[in-house]
């Protein structure tokens, strides 16, 4: 199964939660990861590079780079009115990605999702 990366606006601890229940998610701000500022370009190749499916709220910049044919391990784009990055949305947000994770339901390579809310 394909692993996730977190674009930069969400916080590590967010992936550290999934990781705590069995999943296998990074967080572009994760110091061992070292995406913290980097392109989207950078990202996107990175996350094909390394199997990761990336879960983005960027959607104008990562909807271009799909249709342009940049190779990827899937997007996932996240509503932020649907899930804003408030305590309560991205408890939600959390929710919501492990049900999917759960579901092994991740789009597959060069494919893309909209996330659902519970």
């Amino acid at each position: 199964m394909t692993g996730v990366l977190l674009d930069e606006m969400y916080p590590p601890a967010l992936a550290k939660r999934l990781r705590d229940k069995g999943h296998d998610v990074l967080a572009a701000l994760d110091v061992e990861v070292g995406l913290a500022s980097r392109s989207d370009d950078d990202v996107l190749a990175w996350a094909a590079r390394n199997n990761r499916c990336v879960v983005t709220e960027n959607v104008s910049d990562f909807a271009r780079l799909a249709a342009q044919g940049a190779a990827h391990a899937g997007i996932v784009f996240v509503s932020a009115q649907r899930f804003p990055r408030t305590s309560n949305g991205l408890v939600r947000l959390g929710d919501a990605l492990e049900a999917l994770l759960a579901e092994k339901h991740l789009p597959g390579p060069d494919g893309v999702i909209w996330l659902a809310s519970n």
